[in-house]
Parts: C-alpha cells; structure tokens; sequence
C-alpha cells in the first residue's frame, strides 16, 4: 500500500479520482474516512462500501447489545446471575466494538491533515489510486 498528498478541499468536495483508494477499480460511490473533526470523502466501489457499512452497523450492535443487557441484567437483578451475566455480556459487547473499529481503520485508508490544513496525506491506499491522483488533468 502506498502515500498520497491530495488537496483537501477536493477530499472534502467529493473532487477524487473515482479509483478506489483500496483496490484501484472503478469507484462506484464516496465514504468519511478519517477521525470525526478530519473527515474526507475516500472513492471506493461497491463491495468495500458494504464491507464498511457492515463493520459500521458491527459497532453499532455492540454497543446497543452491551447497553442493553447491562439495564435487563441490572432491571431483573432479583434474580442472583442476572446482573453478573448482563455485565459479562455488556464487557464482551465493549470487546466487539474495539475490534470491529480496528477492522474500520485498518480497512479504510489513514489521514493526517497538514498544519496548514490545505493538504491530506492519505496512507494505505492502492497504487492505481496514487497514479490517478498523480496524473496530470486532460
């Protein structure tokens, strides 16, 4: 996998190549990639689209699983396993989301924004990509 510097404003603006930043194919849509306040718009196609608004919804059962049997082990804690059993399951619901948020970052690609905030560096993206982002406009 490789580096690219791309112009942030045509990260943001959906102004990227549409080559996949992860297999090099034909982009077929855009994606957030990158930490809440540094969000750019990565190209990708079709299937790794799906792949990250499965690891997405995987977060978010985790979380909502957890939640949810800690308050029904805590809400019939009359019953002596209930609660012990609720915060068991809620631990290994906080396990779940740490890994599929490490699946997310590993699968899309990293950012770092310069000081400046004019440039991104994208890193761990594929070299069909970089070349598209490289090659002069026609």
């Amino acid at each position: 996998m490789a580096r690219v510097e791309v112009d942030r404003h045509a990260a943001v603006e959906r102004r990227l190549p549409p080559v996949s930043v992860k297999s090099g194919g034909r982009a077929d849509g855009y994606v957030p990639a990158g930490k809440s306040g540094e969000q750019v718009l990565v190209p990708l196609t079709q299937a790794e689209f799906d792949h990250v608004q499965y690891l997405r919804r995987r977060q978010k059962s985790a979380i909502y699983g957890g939640v949810a049997c800690f308050v029904l082990g805590g809400a019939l804690s009359r019953f002596a396993l209930l609660l012990p059993l609720g915060a068991i399951i809620a631990v290994l619901s906080a396990v779940l989301w740490v890994l599929a948020t490490l699946a997310l970052k590993r699968f899309l690609p990293g950012v770092d924004i310069s000081p400046n905030g004019r440039r991104v560096e994208l890193s761990r993206v594929h070299r069909k990509f970089v070349a598209a982002v490289s090659a002069p406009e026609a």
